[in-house]
């Protein structure tokens, strides 16, 4: 995350402007982690699904086998939506976190009171080393 020790907007459309710079970070940073994941996972169940068309195409699997398999390859997936779908919930709360680092900078940079919990001060603003 950006520092934000010395970040003092002059209106609405400057705190709000970097909000959005800060939740898309965050959001970027997800689709960067998942979105390989995502795209491998269908890619393995796309070939996995063409194997079992064309093995059950070419006689080598019967019907019950392909059913067999293909609610195997359907279970797999819903286990790879369900992990994307805690990693969302996991992305909504650093969106959260993101909004409210920046809105808690703000009001300690005019202020001086710290009114976020967990507010990470760089060392040299908080006169470390």
């Amino acid at each position: 995350m950006a520092d934000l020790s010395a970040f003092n907007p002059n209106n609405v459309d400057d705190l709000a402007s970097r909000i959005v710079q800060q939740v898309s970070g965050e959001a970027k940073t997800w689709w960067d982690k998942n979105s390989g994941l995502m795209t491998g996972y269908v890619r393995s169940l796309a070939e996995a699904a063409f194997q079992t068309t064309t093995a059950l195409a070419n006689g080598t699997i019967t019907a019950v086998q392909a059913n067999s398999a293909t609610r195997a390859q359907k279970l797999a997936f819903e286990q790879t939506v369900e992990f994307t779908e805690f990693e969302t919930l996991v992305l909504a709360q650093r969106i959260v976190d993101a909004v409210f680092t920046v809105i808690g900078w703000v009001i300690y940079n005019r202020t001086g009171i710290n009114l976020t919990p967990g507010l990470v001060q760089p060392k040299a603003a908080a006169g470390g080393t």
